[in-house]
């Protein structure tokens, strides 16, 4: 699900996230140098980039998830690795939020369907088996989120529920184009005007 939230909808997205008492949350990437993180409360949550993109796993709904290190080419940073967070059935949490002062993105919850991670798992052989998943108990965890943060909307854009903050940055910045990944302050070449 694709939604809309701004930087003071965040905290309640989180809260609703670790309210639910359904997952185990993960950065989806480290910082570099750095061992991936497990956050068990919202106040342990990184501020800035690690805390925006999450991985969620259901409790009890399958394997632990598989972390990945990335070595950085030589010279590119000081850094020299990080490390990634993943599984089969693992849900993404990754925040859009505003994009300059012209855009606002989508911030995007999804998972794995069973019949993808069957398709995919010979061409990833180091994510295990996708049996070991109780997707339905995923599916269900993925639903009850998804629903919880519609009902926190003042507001849909098509069919992407508007958070309160979401809803003042817009009309704040009259963003009102929806094309690409976000609502817009001016339409796209072409497009007409509402």
């Amino acid at each position: 699900m694709d939604f809309y939230a701004a930087e003071d909808d965040w905290p309640a997205v989180l809260r609703t996230v670790f309210d639910l008492g359904l997952f185990r949350v993960f950065e989806s990437d480290s910082r570099p140098d750095s061992e991936l993180r497990e956050f068990r409360t919202i106040d342990e949550v990184a501020p800035g980039r690690h805390g925006r993109h999450l991985m969620l796993l259901v409790v009890g709904a399958g394997p632990e998830p598989v972390v990945r290190r990335i070595d950085f080419a030589p010279g590119i940073s000081d850094a020299t690795h990080r490390y990634e967070c993943r599984g089969w059935g693992l849900i993404q949490l990754d925040y859009g939020g505003l994009f300059g002062a012209q855009e606002l993105r989508w911030t995007h919850t999804n998972h794995n369907s069973e019949k993808r991670a069957l398709t995919w798992a010979p061409t990833l052989p180091e994510l295990g088996d996708p049996a070991a998943w109780d997707w339905p108990a995923v599916t269900s965890a993925s639903s009850k989120l998804n629903r919880a943060i519609r009902r926190m909307a003042v507001n849909k854009i098509g069919s992407h529920p508007v958070l309160p903050h979401a809803a003042q940055v817009m009309t704040a910045a009259n963003l009102r184009y929806e094309y690409g990944t976000g609502v817009h302050a001016t339409p796209l070449f072409g497009m007409l005007q509402p």
